[in-house]
C-alpha cells in the first residue's frame, strides 16, 4: 500500500508542476497520463486503514477516512478555484499548482514515515472506551503481545480485574 501511495503522490506532484508551466496541448495529455498513477493514493489509504485497525473498527475507520475525503472534495475546489481566479491576472498564473505540489510534498513526507509494505501493520496496542454508570468513560489499553490490560479512569490508573 505505501509503495502505491508514494507512486501516486509523486505522480500527482509532477502533474501539478506540469500544469503550472503548461503552454502546449501535449502538457495536458501528459497530465492525464500522470493522473492515472495519481489515482492510486485513495485506494492505498483505504487498504492501509482496513488492514491496520481491528476488524470490528474497520467500518468506523473507513467512515472517518471517507468523511475527510468528502470534506476535502467539497472545500478543496472552493479554495483552489478562488486561488486560480486570483492568479489569472498575475505574471505567473500557475502558482496555485505549485502551491498544490508543495502540499503534496508534505503528504509524501508524511507517507515516508509509514512502514514499508513488507512490514507488519498491526498495532501492538488497542484502545477501547466504554461508558460507566456515572457518565464517565473508561479507557482500556490492551497489549496484544503480553495480553495484559491497563484500565484508566479520569486519568488515574486503576487495576480492573473484573473485565479481563
Amino acid at each position: 500500500e505505501t509503495s502505491c501511495m508514494r507512486i501516486g503522490l509523486i505522480s500527482f506532484a509532477l502533474q501539478c508542476v506540469l500544469l503550472a508551466v503548461a503552454d502546449s496541448q501535449w502538457h495536458l495529455f501528459a497530465c492525464a497520463f500522470l493522473a492515472m498513477a495519481g489515482n492510486l493514493v485513495y485506494p492505498s489509504i483505504s487498504s492501509l486503514v482496513s488492514s491496520t485497525v481491528r476488524p470490528e473498527m474497520v467500518g468506523r475507520a473507513l467512515g472517518a477516512v471517507n468523511g475527510v475525503k468528502s470534506l476535502t472534495e467539497g472545500v478543496g475546489p472552493l479554495v483552489f478555484g478562488t486561488l486560480l481566479t486570483m492568479s489569472e491576472k498575475d505574471k505567473f498564473p500557475g502558482w496555485p499548482y505549485f502551491l498544490a505540489a508543495i502540499m503534496v510534498a508534505f503528504a509524501y513526507q508524511a507517507c515516508r514515515a509509514l512502514p514499508d509494505d513488507c512490514e507488519n501493520y498491526t498495532s501492538d496496542f488497542y484502545i477501547q472506551t466504554t461508558p460507566t454508570r456515572n457518565g464517565q468513560h473508561k479507557v482500556v489499553v490492551t497489549s496484544m503481545l503480553e495480553e495484559e490490560s491497563c484500565s484508566l479512569l479520569d486519568g488515574s490508573e486503576e487495576a480492573d480485574n473484573d473485565d479481563r
